[in-house]
């Protein structure tokens, strides 16, 4: 019990939402996603993409290199395409998938999730201060 108050107060201390705060009692998941959408469904069972989880093997290597290569298109002088170059060698000979693609992939997930939608059903764009905000990313996304 001390270790988790303690890691919890320690989150806090350095700038981590409280666990309280992250995680929501099952109970209440279910009635916030009901209550989430002023429509009365679901948004993400109408979410055309798949998330991370969703992906298998290929499909993740497949995300991962199109993202490199979009990441290096997009921001050509940043010193991040070296770590993401490296981060992806010998991918395929080892069959994996470096984690934190996965974050870089739901975050590309959740922000093109929320937009809004025009009445024709077309998204307008976001203008955002997130690295993943262009429209080219959208693309990276894996159909369901």
């Amino acid at each position: 019990m001390f270790g988790k108050v303690f890691v919890s107060y320690v989150r806090t201390r350095i700038g981590f939402k409280p666990l309280s705060t992250i995680y929501a009692p099952a109970s209440s998941s279910s009635s916030s996603s009901s209550s989430s959408s002023s429509h009365g469904f679901d948004k993400e069972a109408y979410f055309p993409y798949k998330k991370w989880q969703e992906l298998d093997m290929h499909q993740k290597q497949e995300f991962i290199q199109r993202f490199v290569k979009n990441y290096r298109h997009q921001y050509p002088s940043s010193k991040t395409n070296v770590s993401l170059k490296g981060l992806i060698i010998g991918m395929d000979e080892h069959n994996d998938s470096p984690s934190v693609f996965g974050i870089f992939y739901n975050d590309i997930w959740k922000s093109f999730k929320n937009e809004p939608e025009k009445a024709g059903g077309s998204l307008i764009p976001m203008k955002s201060g997130n690295r993943f905000s262009h429209p080219s990313f959208r693309q990276l996304l894996i159909q369901k």
